[in-house]
């Protein structure tokens, strides 16, 4: 079994680290100014994973004692898995729009981000959607798991 204070520690610093990588993200796509919709969709899920991050910590290290490593194994793979595919999307992002500068897509890059990237934006997209689910629906069963342990 796992010490209770280890895992609040555990939980505490995955969710800065992932913090820390959609932030990154999310820096780097909203210096694409003229982006196309499907960049600017991606915006919209690197804040709401964002604010479900935020909510983890939000819940109190005395909670993660009461629920155990049972809820927060799963929880520190999603955020893990979650920071990893920004870190990766990052690289792949610097990589496509290499001809641009100052934010102002070049006509090879808007082409490439537009057009031939729009698979791998999408697929982007619906990791950081399931992401956001998964971490919204921990924090929801811990927030009701205390309360029903608190009313008790």
């Amino acid at each position: 079994m796992s010490d209770p204070l280890s895992i609040a520690a555990s939980i505490v610093g995955i969710t800065a680290a992932g913090l820390h990588g959609t932030r990154l993200l999310l820096e780097d796509l909203q210096q694409l100014k003229d982006a196309p919709k499907t960049v600017k969709r991606l915006v919209e899920d690197a804040q709401s994973v964002g604010t479900a991050l935020k909510l983890v910590q939000g819940v109190e290290d005395r909670e993660w004692k009461l629920l155990g490593a049972g809820l927060a194994e799963p929880l520190k793979t999603t955020i893990s898995s979650c920071e990893q595919a920004c870190d990766l999307f990052r690289t792949d992002l610097h990589r496509w729009t290499r001809h641009s500068d100052d934010g102002k897509l070049a006509w090879k890059d808007r082409a490439n981000v537009g057009f031939f990237k729009q698979a791998q934006i999408k697929a982007m997209s619906e990791q950081l959607s399931n992401c956001r689910l998964t971490i919204t629906s921990v924090v929801s069963i811990a927030n009701l798991y205390v309360t029903s342990v608190r009313s008790s």
